[in-house]
């Protein structure tokens, strides 16, 4: 009998057979979105077939069977970040994430949020917002080091007028994975939230909130969690969830009546204007009515396949893909923009071929005419073109592209030299 691991090397070497999306083109562009898993097709499919028949007895019962569907995702979701499920509200996306927890803490006027220059836009636009209509005093800019941003970059912007800092734990135009460890310690020291945007994480590598005291962590479902169905995790602590302002009240989150919702509706007595009690758990903070309810199935047999396999077996996967990408690359003596420190890593590897953004544009056109899926991304002068490697990705994907780019190379212009390892 096998031991666990070996098991799940074995799930990972069969992993393309659960992605048809993968066996007819070189898919490495996770970081823009994912492949969705047969299972997770196959789901949606028999929840759909239950919504056209509608089987059940009445059609009361059949619309609470289908809000119940949702909490197959909760669960995995749950289960994936080492939390507790009443930590755990389904998100449209990591926008709707982001928005929901900026609209929830209780800002004063001369509070600050910090963040960081290699952010995506959205992640810095609510808290932008907030200091416009005057809720925070200011949004204060942590510059990237060659790529980097340390903790102490960090550390020299936060004090103790800080009410959260916000961070991707995964850059995403370079790869760069934050030290959340040491930025928890830091806005420990200074009593501030650290929120954390997830989605270029969450499904490639270990993020246990059991372990990284992070206060929000919120990922949309449709990059490395191969859910691209309008579904995502957002992650309360349970410690900080009765500080938070609810951003919206729907009756779905209230404690479900004696009898469940169909006695409740069906009883004489029953009056909309009377005093109503929502449970403190992070679901509170979902619009709490009728939901994405074919977006949360997908999700839920997304997470599972994740689970499943492990994500410790899939992290060593993706890193070790990564790694002989990079070692690739600067074999080949282009520009790996990406970090060189080990511990810095993530699924993404980003590299330029020249120092014009028009030449590497033109040498990504190339890739994609062999059906090699990789994209081209900037922010604040760091990027190139973006190379994600996930679990349904092996050896040979990784090959094919170095192969590829050390055919098209005397085309591209003028190299770069690598940074030094």
């Amino acid at each position: 009998m096998g031991t666990a691991t070996e098991d799940a090397q074995g799930a990972l070497r069969r992993m393309k057979e659960h992605f048809p999306g993968a066996h007819d083109k070189t898919f490495l562009d996770a970081a823009c979105v994912g492949l969705a898993p047969i299972e997770a097709k196959r789901a949606i499919e028999r929840f759909l077939d239950a919504a056209v028949a509608c089987d059940a007895r009445d059609a009361s019962i059949h619309h609470i069977a289908l809000d119940q569907a949702r909490a197959r995702a909760v669960h995995e979701g749950a289960r994936l970040l080492d939390a507790d499920v009443d930590e755990i509200a389904l998100v449209e996306s990591t926008t709707h994430g982001l928005n929901v927890i900026a609209a929830a803490i209780p800002f004063a006027p001369d509070e600050n949020v910090v963040l960081c220059d290699l952010e995506f836009l959205q992640v810095a636009i609510p808290w932008l917002k907030l200091a416009q209509r005057g809720v925070i005093r200011e949004v204060r800019m942590v510059h990237n080091r060659d790529g980097a941003v340390p903790v102490e970059a960090f550390a020299e912007q936060i004090d103790d007028r800080t009410r959260a800092v916000v961070v991707s734990s995964v850059q995403w135009t370079n790869g760069y994975a934050v030290d959340l460890d040491g930025l928890a310690d830091v806005c420990r020291a200074h009593d501030a939230l650290l929120v954390v945007d997830a989605i270029q994480q969450l499904g490639a590598t270990r993020l246990s909130v059991a372990e990284v005291p992070a206060d929000v962590v919120v990922a949309g479902g449709h990059k490395w969690l191969n859910a691209p169905f309008g579904c995502g995790l957002l992650f309360v602590r349970r410690s900080i969830l009765p500080t938070l302002r609810m951003p919206s009240w729907g009756y779905l989150g209230l404690e479900t009546p004696e009898g469940g919702w169909g006695r409740y509706f069906a009883t004489p007595e029953s009056t909309p204007v009377r005093i109503y009690d929502f449970p403190i758990t992070a679901k509170s903070l979902e619009i709490n009515g009728t939901a994405n309810y074919p977006g949360a199935v997908g999700l839920g047999a997304s997470l599972e396949l994740i689970n499943g396999v492990g994500i410790a077996a899939i992290e060593e996967h993706v890193l070790g893909l990564a790694g002989r990408l990079h070692e690739g690359l600067t074999r080949l003596g282009v520009h790996v923009v990406t970090r060189p420190e080990r511990e810095a890593r993530s699924g993404i590897t980003t590299f330029e071929v020249s120092d014009r953004p028009d030449e590497n544009e033109a040498f990504l056109s190339a890739l994609l005419d062999e059906r090699i899926y990789v994209a081209l991304r900037y922010t604040s002068h760091v990027g190139g073109i973006r190379v994600s490697t996930h679990l349904y990705n092996d050896d040979a994907d990784v090959d094919r592209l170095l192969h590829a780019v050390a055919r098209l190379l005397p085309r591209a212009g003028r190299r770069r030299t690598p940074l030094p390892v």
